[in-house]
């Protein structure tokens, strides 16, 4: 995963433009999920969280206009992949779009905060800041909870989702660090196995706290 040749300023650039294609994805698949859901509460949810995730498009996107950097070119590497893993894991109604949300946005999370611990002050601040909670997490989880609770064929199936989104989100993050070097060498030289090991166990604790086997 690592590059040497990778400069400060170039990591830091491919890992903004990356998590804002992330970001401005994530809104529009949001407000999309919105628009299908059955219900208001869901459709609140869905989109207060779109409205989160454009917010954290635009401060990134501020951030590469400071450094010099084009914002659209920054991102336009990572159009394809991200959009092929949106449609790999397309819900198939709000509560499953909620779970999608729940889990992959925390892995992606935790994911890239560890992967900035040893960057600057600067990039770390701006990585915290855009995959911070933009104040709908406890409305996430009490929903999601409230669901498994009154239906356990839906928790059931929930639970299924939650166990592919892992994969395919680990394997999504991973396949990201092997094709773009700049962001592969924000991994550093830990062992990439035991790293996943962590973020799996937060995984498992956020699925206990909604009562979902995931």
């Amino acid at each position: 995963m690592v590059s040497a040749g990778a400069t400060p300023r170039s990591r830091s650039v491919e890992l903004y433009g990356l998590l804002a294609c992330v970001r401005l994805t994530a809104f529009e698949q949001r407000a999309a999920d919105a628009g299908r859901a059955v219900s208001y509460e869901d459709t609140v949810v869905l989109a207060g969280l779109a409205t989160g995730a454009f917010a954290q498009f635009e401060l990134l996107r501020d951030r590469l206009i400071e450094a010099g950097a084009d914002p659209y070119e920054a991102m336009r590497p990572f159009q394809e992949a991200i959009t092929a893993f949106h449609e790999r894991t397309r819900p198939a109604d709000a509560m499953e779009a909620l779970t999608k949300v729940y889990v992959a946005d925390s892995i992606v999370a935790d994911l890239y905060r560890e992967a900035v611990e040893k960057a600057d002050f600067a990039t770390r601040t701006v990585v915290h800041e855009t995959l911070a909670d933009s104040g709908h997490a406890e409305l996430l989880r009490e929903r999601l909870r409230a669901a498994a609770e009154n239906d356990p064929r839906l928790a059931s199936r929930l639970g299924l989702w939650a166990r592919r989104l892992v994969g395919e989100t680990l394997s999504q993050a991973h396949a990201l660090a092997e094709g773009h070097p700049a962001v592969g060498a924000l991994f550093g030289e830990e062992d990439v196995a035991t790293m996943f090991g962590r973020i799996v166990d937060r995984h498992q604790a956020r699925m206990r706290a909604i009562n979902l086997r995931g």
